[in-house]
């Protein structure tokens, strides 16, 4: 048995239903990255939330009880100190980035460019308390928890990677596609040793307000 549900067998929602929101996160991600039918913040607010949602729904009753453990002072630390490592690497790969592609510290500034479409506060309430939450409630504990389930930790954990960086090609920008696949990678993983998503929304939360806005990378 896989460890993320070692403690008892866990009723893993429908390849149905998982594709559905697969089906709804790519439509959503093509609308806000792609088309940009909508502000930005408040397309991603809207979609995030409504694939969480449906992760609650479709996730089983056990899914949904594992989100009211409130995480305690070891979970919070774990996830800022987590949070701080994938900046490193963050700044460690723009800097490679930039000397192997030319084009790259262009389409990095262009990707900060939805800092415009909002204010520095009503931001890091957004990325705090919407979107990485969200986000991971749906990428990582609805559809890596499925895709674990089904395939294998290996081969669920590369399927819900890919499929997270999959979603963000719409943009047009491959450093937001390998951003999303490293990102993507790193708390996929933290979920599979650590079996707390909480570290991985606290991770997710404190990442992306440090990265867009207190230490931007370019």
């Amino acid at each position: 048995m896989n460890p993320i549900y070692q403690s008892k067998p866990v009723r893993l929602p429908s390849s149905i239903g998982v594709l559905f929101t697969l089906f709804l996160a790519a439509f959503f991600w093509w609308a806000i990255f792609g088309k940009e039918v909508v502000n930005f913040w408040l397309g991603m607010s809207v979609a995030t939330t409504t694939l969480a949602v449906l992760s609650l729904i479709l996730g089983g009753r056990d899914f949904r009880r594992s989100l009211l453990k409130f995480p305690g002072s070891t979970t919070f630390w774990l996830g800022l100190a987590s949070a701080v490592a994938l900046y490193a690497v963050f700044e460690v790969g723009y800097f490679c980035s930039r000397l192997l592609f030319s084009s790259s510290p262009e389409e990095v500034s262009s990707i900060y460019n939805i800092r415009s479409k909002a204010s520095p506060l009503m931001i890091s309430l957004v990325l705090l308390f919407i979107t990485s939450p969200c986000e991971e409630i749906f990428w990582r504990g609805f559809l890596q928890r499925w895709a674990v389930g089904r395939f294998g930790l290996m081969a669920g954990w590369i399927l819900s990677t890919l499929l997270y960086s999959a979603v963000h090609i719409a943009s047009g920008n491959w450093m937001l596609v390998m951003a999303a696949m490293v990102a993507g990678a790193f708390w996929g993983l933290l979920y599979l040793l650590t079996q707390n998503l909480w570290i991985c929304i606290l991770s997710h939360a404190f990442w992306t307000v440090l990265i867009f806005i207190l230490i931007p990378i370019p």
